[in-house]
């Protein structure tokens, strides 16, 4: 069992993100011609944001303090911020499904 480490949902990023969104979600689709792997050097992407978008129906918008806001529940407190589009929109999918703060393995945070 890989040692866990406790982080907030908004803070999540890069691969620690990726595997919290696969851990709520399953796999994320490769884009057409690519092999499917594990993690590897995948990340959140426009392509992942926009079927995470579609898939789960979500509220997006260009934030004030932060460049991009996401909700998949409706709720004005649900809002998780990101970067981009892309980490936005998986920041509200894991929230969603697994609240404020996310167990993830150590060596997938930065």
């Amino acid at each position: 069992m890989p040692d866990l480490k406790k982080v907030q949902t908004c803070d999540l990023s890069g691969k620690a993100l990726l595997w919290a969104v696969e851990l709520v979600d399953g796999p994320v689709p490769a884009a057409v011609g690519q092999l499917q792997l594990p993690l590897g050097d995948q990340a959140i992407d426009d392509a992942t944001g926009e079927h995470l978008i579609q898939k789960h129906g979500m509220w997006i918008e260009r934030g004030y303090s932060w460049p991009w806001l996401a909700c998949v529940s409706g709720h004005p407190l649900d809002r998780q911020p990101g970067d981009t589009r892309a980490e936005a929109a998986a920041r509200a999918v894991v929230h969603h499904a697994r609240g404020e703060t996310v167990r993830v393995p150590k060596e997938l945070c930065q």
